[in-house]
């Protein structure tokens, strides 16, 4: 460690990442940027995570261990720990290309922006691009309109880069909850500043074995009313924002017919939706919840699959 502060603390959350871990931590020490403190929070793990983490022989690392306490719980302490300006976070499965925390400094030098972010590849999709490559770098004044124009989650906790003050000011990670943590902390963020898009498609998201966790209400469209009652909210970003909660509580109501809780569905659809807000996705949701509808929605599913493998065989 250098007696200089860093001007970058990266905080990695460690779970039972054995197979991967040391992949990722090669994916950091590569940086083109240097400039860098390298935290990683192991959140009780037993498969010998930590271990393999203390052996890699990183420089600049240090490895803080915690009783289990989740993936929010393991962010704050890395918060909590860093020196740096700015927090980059990475998760213990995904990677870096060496010029990502570059890409992402840079123009949070030059703009007032509290955080950038890059655009990722998606293992699921085989390496495309979370968004289209054609939309260029730019300043984000409205992340929720953003964010709707643009996969309707733009920002990841491995491609997104902060400031530390702005963290602890809008007030962390919220622990306890297992899903949705990350996307409430964007929101949250996103109501104090703006962000900077840098196209740059400089991260890679394990999503390929991502788990279905069962429906929880979203976060951030529960806190929403309050975070308007109290000014929170700038009046410019109330109705994107109230658009975006709206996104996602619709995206509830598919969990929840995913899951097989269709008069729950149709519920948050009635009494927690605006359907002319997105009049589309709100109807098909709905429909979903009707007997007839679930018929509609198994034979498109089975005729989805039977083009696939047409397709393919074609190919």
């Amino acid at each position: 460690m250098t007696s200089r502060a860093p001007v970058i603390s990266v905080v990695i959350p460690l779970y039972n990442k054995a197979h991967c871990i040391l992949k990722t931590l090669s994916s950091v020490a590569s940086q083109e940027q240097s400039d860098f403190e390298l935290i990683v929070i192991d959140d009780g793990s037993t498969d010998g995570s930590a271990e393999l983490v203390k052996e890699a022989g990183v420089c600049d690392l240090r490895l803080i261990r915690q009783k289990n306490a989740g993936v929010s719980a393991a962010r704050n302490r890395g918060i909590a720990a860093a020196q740096g300006k700015w927090i980059a976070f990475l998760d213990a499965d995904d990677l870096w290309s060496p010029e990502h925390l570059q890409g992402l400094l840079q123009p949070l030098k030059e703009t007032a922006a509290i955080a950038a972010i890059s655009n990722l590849r998606l293992e699921s999709r085989a390496g495309q691009p979370l968004i289209d490559a054609a939309v260029r770098p730019q300043m984000v004044d409205d992340y929720f309109s953003f964010a709707l124009r643009n996969s309707n989650y733009p920002a990841s906790s491995s491609s997104i880069m902060v400031r530390r003050d702005e963290l602890l000011q809008a007030g962390l990670f919220a622990e306890g909850i297992t899903t949705g943590e990350d996307i409430d902390m964007w929101c949250r963020l996103a109501c104090r500043g703006p962000f900077f898009y840098n196209a740059r498609l400089s991260a890679t998201y394990a999503d390929a074995c991502s788990s279905s966790n069962r429906p929880v209400v979203p976060l951030f469209a529960q806190r929403l009313p309050g975070l308007m009652r109290d000014g929170r909210v700038p009046p410019v970003l109330v109705e994107s924002a109230d658009r975006y909660a709206n996104f996602l509580m619709l995206e509830y109501a598919r969990q929840l017919l995913d899951h097989g809780q269709n008069a729950e569905a149709r519920a948050v659809l009635l009494h927690a939706c605006v359907a002319r807000y997105d009049t589309r996705r709100f109807l098909k949701r709905l429909t979903r919840t009707s007997s007839f509808g679930r018929m509609l929605f198994r034979l498109s599913r089975t005729d989805s699959a039977r083009w696939k493998v047409v397709s393919s065989a074609r190919d």
